[in-house]
């Protein structure tokens, strides 16, 4: 395995997601396009690990824009219990998996009761699903796996959202947006550095319990599905729902200082190790930061 700190391995993963930063700019375009359609309400859905993607939009819009008509869920949900029982809207669907049957009902669904649909996803190997999904003509986006396609989707979700609401919420929107022109790339050196040891720990893990509030279970499912690809056995449970002693990574955001302070009382009573990864930024923003930090423990483990 290569050493988490070695500056070849650092070097090639920040190139690899300045091209993807690339790519997710002109995603992005595509779902400002999405935004901008006037519709009196709008469905924000996913299957898999489009669930970071589909929360980071959910959240810009209820942050940005509070007076909207926006519902959240995932693929199953908003196909049996919200798309049948609402007038035609507009919908996002982010699915990291176009083989799921849950990507296929969603469409169906939303065909037949005139619901506008942006559908994103990778574009499937098989031919004839290839012809199946052509009727509801998909946005594909290429990728190696479906961490990578939820990064991708992520940022150009945020790219999107930023530059839509950039004059929203005064010098909030007006932040996130010159945060947006910057980009990700330019801070992963910095990024990598200040939670290095953390990354470390965590790599040299058996087993661990990752954990946050509702607000980063996304990212926090994106991180449980790269500490598998490690070797790491791992769940997500919700702070509340830990019965020590046991190993817990812990994800926070600035915000919620006092929450995280009672969590980690909390987890000492109970005499459990705890990984604290605390991000100190914007909470709209936060997500991206721990699935970069997450995919590098995927990405240095690649030989190519």
């Amino acid at each position: 395995m290569q050493k988490l700190r070695d500056s070849a391995s650092i070097n090639k993963y920040v190139k690899h997601i300045e091209r993807l930063e690339s790519r997710s700019r002109i995603l992005a375009e595509k779902i400002i396009d999405f935004l901008n359609l006037n519709e009196e309400y709008v469905i924000i859905t996913y299957n898999r690990q489009g669930y970071l993607p589909a929360s980071i939009l959910y959240w810009f819009i209820l942050t940005m824009e509070p007076e909207s008509r926006v519902v959240f869920g995932d693929a199953n949900t908003v196909s049996y219990y919200i798309v049948a029982y609402r007038e035609p809207g507009k919908t996002l669907f982010l699915a990291t998996n176009p083989f799921s049957g849950a990507t296929i009902t969603l469409l169906q669904s939303s065909s037949l009761t005139g619901n506008k649909v942006f559908f994103i996803t990778p574009k499937p190997a098989d031919l004839r699903l290839i012809d199946m999904l052509s009727k509801y003509d998909p946005i594909y986006i290429e990728f190696n796996d479906e961490l990578e396609a939820s990064l991708l989707m992520s940022m150009a979700a945020y790219h999107a959202a930023s530059k839509h609401y950039k004059d929203k919420l005064g010098r909030r929107g007006s932040r996130l947006y010159k945060h947006s022109l910057e980009g990700f790339t330019v801070v992963i050196n910095e990024l990598l550095e200040k939670y290095m040891d953390q990354l470390e720990k965590i790599s040299m893990l058996k087993e661990v319990i990752v954990s946050s509030s509702k607000i980063l279970e996304p990212s926090s499912l994106f991180f449980v599905e790269a500490l598998r690809r490690i070797g790491v056995k791992t769940h997500y449970e919700a702070p509340e729902q830990i019965v020590g002693p046991t190993n817990v990574l812990l994800l926070t955001t600035s915000v919620e200082e006092y929450y995280a302070r009672e969590i980690l009382f909390k987890m000492n009573m109970m005499n459990t190790k705890t990984i604290h990864l605390p991000i100190n930024t914007d909470p709209l923003e936060a997500q991206i930061y721990y699935a970069v930090l997450a995919y590098y423990l995927v990405h240095s483990r690649n030989k190519t």
